[in-house]
């Protein structure tokens, strides 16, 4: 017999939520049930349930069956699965896509002559390479301390965060707005993401891999990143990591990380 906590890890590492998870293995148990059968089988705040049950039922893994009150069946979980991973599947070609048209824009953006003369500037001007993630990070801290208004930052694991955080302790001292865009996979990432609340950073949890970039966006005017590139299954590559206060370059950062916090889950307390 399955150990229920390896389950539960299993569904995690296929990017569901804590809520989903319980609401899933609930609903398994119960065969049928409603939101208010679920309540008083897990810790789930009612209002909290119909959200759940919505992105279940959007991946494929609960049908909702219509009344009042409504009610709610799981899928039997070999077809459900197929489902999410035909669901996981158009939402990572969704992802591509998307950074493919920023990709395009970017390159739209440095080669256009009309643009170029506008700014005044040639196009290996509007990114400052570094040669390491060291370097990378130093200038991380450095814009993190010059803050005014906001910081945004954008990783999938933070497991850098130690070499950011006493920059970002000052900065949320001095009352400057920090929002994180993180995936947790492990006790690590959980401490890293407790140790972030405490200094009064939002954060929002995304599936592990959604985000093929790390980065850090300041003001609005500033943003230091690395792209991760995977062209072959199981195989990683780093693109030199990059500084930009362009504006053009801004705004595609800043509107990717604005999409992708609004598809972010909120952390749970």
């Amino acid at each position: 017999m399955s150990d229920p906590d390896q389950i539960d890890l299993k569904l995690k590492a296929l990017g569901l939520t804590l809520y989903e998870i319980k609401t899933l293995k609930t609903l398994i148990a119960l065969s049928e049930s409603t939101a208010e059968e679920i309540h008083k089988q897990t810790d789930i705040p009612t209002p909290r349930i119909y959200d759940t049950i919505e992105s279940l039922q959007k991946k494929g893994l609960v049908r909702i069956i219509s009344g009042r009150p409504k009610r709610f069946v799981a899928l039997n979980l070999e077809e459900g699965l197929k489902n999410f991973l035909r669901f996981r599947d158009q939402e990572y070609q969704e992802e591509l896509t998307s950074i493919g048209r920023i990709s395009e824009e970017i390159v739209s953006l440095l080669s256009d002559p009309d643009y170029q003369s506008q700014l005044i500037i040639k196009p290996d001007e509007l990114l400052e390479a570094y040669s390491s993630l060291g370097e990378m990070q130093v200038k991380t801290a450095e814009i993190i301390e010059k803050a005014n208004n906001e910081i945004c930052i954008f990783t999938n694991v933070f497991y850098w965060f130690n070499q950011v955080e006493a920059a970002l302790e000052k900065a949320s001292e001095r009352g400057i707005s920090i929002r994180v865009l993180m995936s947790i996979e492990d006790d690590t990432s959980k401490q890293i993401a407790k140790d972030l609340s405490s200094i009064g950073a939002k954060i929002r949890t995304i599936t592990s891999g959604s985000v093929l970039a790390r980065g850090t966006l300041v003001d609005q005017e500033q943003v230091v990143f690395v792209i991760w590139v995977s062209p072959v299954k199981q195989e990683k590559y780093v693109y030199r990591p990059h500084f930009s206060s362009n504006l053009g370059i801004i705004e595609l950062f800043t509107n990717n990380f604005e999409y992708l916090w609004e598809k972010g889950e909120k952390l749970s307390s």
